[in-house]
């Protein structure tokens, strides 16, 4: 049985067992126990909580994804809380997709006691599949405007200060006309960005109601440019759409 350790003292116990492994004096037994609690203390201190080794294997795979560099190299490392909510979202994504609902909800609230609201809205980025196209904006972002890290990096702190304002979730009971309506209204309060996120059958509309709109120059006119990021299918076989909506200068 594992006793928890109260947070005054993970710090020293951390540097205790890691003086302990590399004295040479443990059994084998011994080193492998201090190892596997080095780790365990290592994730909770960058988490706030011991994730499981399941959800630990998925955070090693977001650690090492290619969406993960990209956002790391846009940003830096300064932030290491920031990334290692990245590193959640991204995970929170792969469970999102098997549909594990009650993992997700006790996550949340562990970050929560953490990060509050902030580490949330990133959680929601990466459940909802939006951060993918967060992260491939600040790409694009960064490369066609010459932006540092530093640059790169307010611009997502605004993302996700502004989350639930600049990000529009359509459902097929919406309908389309809905939808059409928010966007214009977006457009004409002139946001200087905002997000459209779809999957299955809500994403068969968005895309209809984006393509009106497009073809009208209506975008255009309003003086904004348009990406789209699909994202692989989940497990219900649904494909997940993020239209980025961006005024021009």
């Amino acid at each position: 049985m594992t006793l928890p350790v109260p947070p005054e003292f993970v710090g020293k116990v951390f540097t205790d067992l890691l003086a302990l492994i590399g004295s040479g004096k443990l059994t084998k037994d011994a080193l492998e126990w201090a190892k596997g609690r080095v780790i365990e203390l290592w994730l909770k201190r960058e988490y706030g909580f011991t994730p499981k080794p399941e959800f630990a294997s998925k955070l090693q795979r977001a650690s090492e994804s290619e969406a993960y560099k990209r956002l790391k190299d846009c940003v830096g490392e300064d932030d290491s809380s920031l990334l290692s909510l990245v590193k959640l979202g991204l995970s929170i994504a792969e469970l999102s997709d098997k549909g594990r609902v009650k993992t997700i909800a006790r996550i949340k609230n562990e970050v929560y006691r953490k990060s509050k609201t902030r580490g949330v809205k990133i959680l929601n980025m990466g459940g909802t599949g939006v951060l993918l196209g967060v992260i491939q904006h600040l790409s694009q972002q960064k490369v066609e405007h010459n932006y540092d890290q530093s640059d790169t990096l307010a611009i997502f702190n605004r993302i996700i200060n502004k989350w639930t304002e600049i990000t529009i979730f359509h459902k097929t009971e919406h309908g389309q006309s809905e939808l059409k309506n928010r966007i214009i209204a977006y457009m004409q309060i002139s946001r200087e960005l905002f997000f459209v996120f779809a999957s299955g059958t809500a994403g068969d509309q968005a895309k209809k109601v984006i393509a009106q709109l497009s073809n009208k120059s209506e975008i255009r006119k309003s003086r904004y440019l348009l990406h789209l990021n699909e994202r692989k299918e989940d497990i219900t076989g649904r494909v997940l759409f993020t239209w980025v909506f961006q005024k021009s200068s």
